[in-house]
């Protein structure tokens, strides 16, 4: 009796952890910005001069972030995104924040907002807790060749 008690407990496990993961969620890929490529002009901002604004092009590919200035200048590799988007007004605003880590332990946090073709934010390093380095940034969707 007790075998046949621990035999249909064990199946029963079984099948309900097998069941449970065939019904786990998977992450949605994101659809809205997935392999576009906007040009900025990055600008450090809270220093005492005005510095020249840097040229920088982020793209949105694999689900990831990549800055080619924020990896050549500070090794941030791409990092995933959250996507929310607010159409209840006339154009679309998508809105996003970013969060990628370095091999020197700095942090950067990117918070972005876009409205058609032209998308603004901020870019934050940090280490520690403490703020290195903050960017503020404006610029347009890059524009495929051949298309208008």
């Amino acid at each position: 009796m007790k075998t046949t008690i621990l035999s249909l407990s064990a199946l029963t496990i079984a099948f309900f952890s097998v069941h449970a993961n065939a019904f786990a969620q998977k992450k949605e890929k994101d659809k809205v910005l997935a392999n576009k490529v906007y040009t900025i002009d990055l600008t450090e901002t809270g220093s005492k001069k005005t510095p020249k604004p840097e040229s920088d092009e982020i793209s949105f590919k694999g689900d990831k972030l990549n800055s080619k200035f924020m990896s050549s200048e500070y090794k941030f590799s791409g990092a995933t995104y959250t996507v929310s988007v607010d159409s209840s007004s006339e154009s679309k605003e998508i809105t996003f924040e970013c969060l990628s880590k370095n091999p020197d332990g700095e942090e950067l946090k990117w918070d972005v907002t876009i409205t058609d073709d032209a998308i603004e934010g901020t870019a934050v390093i940090s280490k520690k807790g403490k703020t290195k380095k903050e960017y503020s940034f404006s610029g347009t969707q890059k524009v495929k060749p051949g298309k208008k």
